[in-house]
């Protein structure tokens, strides 16, 4: 998988927790002190996260960060199973 593609699944993996947890763009820009059009960049897959941001999106989806990657390592596994 090269970045673009790792970032393009991040970014759909960043949405599906978000919609999962009845948040709107604004609301998670708002816990992570930023703007909804960072958010929509990111699910977009037009930016990478900072280790920074993953931890401010492990605090906003309240889960520690391991968790958060193994719920993304998951969530990369059931995509390339479907192909």
């Amino acid at each position: 998988m090269d970045k673009e593609d790792f970032n393009r699944n991040l970014g759909s993996f960043i949405r599906e927790k978000r919609i999962k947890l009845n948040m709107s763009q604004s609301d998670l820009a708002s816990k992570l002190e930023n703007n909804f059009q960072n958010i929509s960049r990111l699910e977009r897959g037009k930016v990478s996260p900072t280790l920074y941001w993953i931890f401010r999106l492990s605090e906003a989806f309240e889960l520690e960060v391991s968790q958060l990657v193994i719920e993304f390592d998951k969530y990369i596994k059931k995509i390339n199973s479907k192909e």
